[in-house]
């Protein structure tokens, strides 16, 4: 439903230790290495509702970012092959490469941009741009390209460069990502004005839908700005008007896209399926969340669904647990989270405290940071007298 393969793989010290039930440190000592954590896109009880899951990943991961007893990896983690480095590595494709360049010159920009260099940052934030946009055929984190967009048109304003670049680079960030905010401390009240009556015009304009069409007896995952839709109509609904980016990825098959300047109307593309040939070398594909994407929407936690594509993963990157998080609604459509924790060492899963909230998801900021030290607490001594020992019923709506 997100976009998959979004966390950061951090490693970053809060200003205060964590602390255990019993006052203990859970920070590790020095010389020990973190644990890490993976966090998997939330998914919604019912109906999905992707703007607030997407809000809820990117709470999750601003707050839990800054642990002291843990890290945060990504699936695009890998875990050295200490006995021959070399060992059927598979070569990077080209637009691999220029993603992983967007990621670092993108970074180079936010550098600039806090140093109050908009000029020069504009300019680095125009290459990333440029990179992700080529490479868009395989890019999945389509937030980055977002927020590579959204600060585009901040340096833009702030350099000078007048109202209209900024409005552009504006149109294309929120056309993607409906959600995009900017910072605004200490900002400029007339970027701010500018950005939210923008924001507010597009968002006011009328939705629209894209339809992806697949050839008679194919089977692939389509993708429309990094989400992936579901079949047999696969079909990306309450679009705004602008660019957009729709994807086919599968094992097997050689990825296509379609770039959709979609209009003031609901659009529709034919995909085109290409197996790649026996005769070809198949790159082994990187196991990635999108795995986990069936066991966060049904919380088999405890059958192989769950365990054997985590335990590979795990494998994979590194990683020691996995986070997700089901949001549901109740009748009078408060929303709240249910956050599970899962632990690759002993094979099982804790539900977490319930983080109830504001119906505006005003308040999500301030209860994941106090589900941070929650999560930490579960890292640093799992809860197994908890772990499940069937689906949660949650899921079944009770």
């Amino acid at each position: 439903m997100l976009k998959f393969g979004y966390v950061l793989a951090l490693t970053l010290a809060t200003q205060l230790p964590a602390v255990g039930a019993m006052g203990e440190s859970l920070v590790p000592q020095d010389g020990d290495p973190k644990p890490k954590l993976m966090l998997v896109p939330p998914t919604t009880l019912g109906e999905p509702k992707s703007a607030q899951e997407r809000r809820v990943l990117k709470a999750a991961q601003d707050q839990m970012s800054t642990s002291a007893v843990f890290d945060l990896v990504t699936d695009r983690e890998k875990v050295p092959d200490k006995a021959d480095p070399k060992k059927n590595a598979p070569k990077p494709s080209l637009s691999s490469k220029r993603i992983d360049a967007a990621d670092a010159v993108r970074q180079d920009g936010i550098n600039l941009q806090g140093e109050g260099k908009h000029g020069e940052a504009l300019e680095k934030l125009k290459d990333a741009v440029a990179l992700y946009e080529k490479a868009y055929l395989e890019l999945v984190n389509y937030s980055n390209l977002a927020d590579a967009y959204m600060r585009a048109g901040v340096c833009a304003y702030l350099a000078g460069h007048g109202a209209g670049e900024a409005t552009h680079w504006f149109e294309l960030g929120i056309a993607i990502e409906p959600t995009l905010v900017i910072d605004r401390r200490k900002q400029d009240k007339g970027l701010l004005e500018l950005f939210d009556q923008l924001h507010a015009k597009m968002d006011g304009g009328g939705k629209f839908a894209i339809v992806v069409e697949l050839p008679e007896g194919k089977v692939a995952d389509v993708f429309v700005d990094g989400v992936k839709l579901t079949g047999p109509l696969y079909t990306a609904q309450d679009l705004i008007v602008g660019t957009h980016y729709a994807q086919i990825r599968a094992e097997g098959v050689v990825p296509w896209g379609v770039i959709v300047r979609l209009g003031r109307k609901d659009a529709k593309v034919s995909a085109k399926v290409t197996e790649i040939k026996r005769e070809e070398k198949k790159v082994q594909v990187a196991l990635t969340l999108e795995a986990l994407a069936d066991c966060a929407r049904v919380g088999a936690f405890t059958m192989p669904l769950c365990k054997a594509p985590a335990t590979k993963l795990a494998k994979q990157t590194g990683a020691a647990f996995f986070w997700f998080g089901l949001l549901r609604f109740d009748r009078f459509n408060r929303p709240s989270v249910v956050p599970f924790l899962m632990d690759i060492a002993s094979g099982g899963t804790a539900q977490l405290k319930i983080i109830e909230l504001q119906p505006d998801l005003g308040d999500l900021n301030r209860k994941m940071t106090e589900h941070e030290a929650e999560v930490a607490a579960a890292v640093s001594q799992f809860p197994k007298a908890r772990a499940l020992s069937k689906p949660p019923s949650v899921y079944a709506g009770k």
